[in-house]
C-alpha cells in the first residue's frame, strides 16, 4: 500500500468536514478513520489546526489522520459533535452548536454570541479562554460568529453583543449574560449549572 504525502493538496474547502460532522457519542474508531482517510491533506491540516494539533512535522497522510482520530477519541465522551476539545474554546458551525445541544451531553454547554466587529466582543475573548482553560472537561465552551450564522442570534432572540448563553446538559437555556464579562464571572456562571 502506498501512503500519500502530506505535501499534496487537496481541493476541500468546504466549512464542515466528516471529521467535523461525526457524531461522538459512541466512538467507533475504524468509521471516523474510513471518513478521515476520505478527506484531503488540506482539509485534514485545517482540522488539525481548529484542534491546535501541530501538523507541520507529519510528513504522510496517514500522520494527519491518526492525530485526528486520537484527538477525536480523547474528546468524545465531552463533545456531542466531535469537533469540541476540552479547556479550548471552539468556534462552532451552527450544524455543530445543534449537535452540542441536541443532549442529552456529561456537561453544560456556555456559548459566546459574538460579532467581529464588536469592540467589547473582542476584550471578551481572551477571558473567555482563560475560563475554558480553567474550566477544563466540566463545561464546553463555544462561540459562534453572528454575521455568518445570523439565524442563531434570532433563534435565541440576542439583543446585543456579546451575550453569553448557558445551555443545560439538556440542550435547554439556563441562563444568559448580555454584556461583556470577565474570567471569575463566567467561571461562576458556568460552574452554576455544572451540578
Amino acid at each position: 500500500a502506498t501512503t500519500e504525502k502530506a505535501s499534496s493538496s487537496g481541493d476541500g474547502d468546504g466549512e464542515s468536514s466528516a471529521a467535523s460532522s461525526t457524531v461522538m457519542e459512541d466512538f467507533d474508531r475504524e468509521t471516523v478513520l474510513t471518513q478521515l482517510r476520505g478527506m484531503s491533506v488540506k482539509e485534514l491540516r485545517a482540522d488539525c489546526s481548529k484542534r491546535n494539533i501541530r501538523w507541520a512535522t507529519m510528513i504522510d497522510k496517514e500522520d494527519l489522520v491518526q492525530a485526528l482520530a486520537k484527538a477525536m477519541e480523547e474528546s468524545a465522551g465531552f463533545s456531542l459533535s466531535g469537533a469540541l476539545t476540552a479547556g479550548e474554546v471552539t468556534e462552532v458551525t451552527a450544524a455543530q452548536l445543534e449537535q452540542e445541544l441536541s443532549g442529552p451531553a456529561k456537561t453544560p454547554l456556555l456559548l459566546d454570541v459574538y460579532a467581529t466587529w464588536c469592540g467589547p466582543c473582542q476584550l471578551m475573548a481572551p477571558q473567555l479562554q482563560q475560563a475554558a482553560e480553567e474550566l477544563g472537561d466540566t463545561v464546553r465552551v463555544v462561540k459562534i460568529d453572528s454575521d455568518k450564522f445570523p439565524e442563531w442570534s434570532s433563534r435565541l432572540k440576542v439583543g446585543g453583543f456579546p451575550t453569553v448563553v448557558v445551555f443545560d446538559r439538556e440542550g435547554k437555556e439556563a441562563q444568559r449574560i448580555e454584556g461583556a464579562v470577565m474570567k471569575k464571572q463566567l467561571i461562576e456562571l458556568a460552574q452554576a449549572h455544572t451540578t
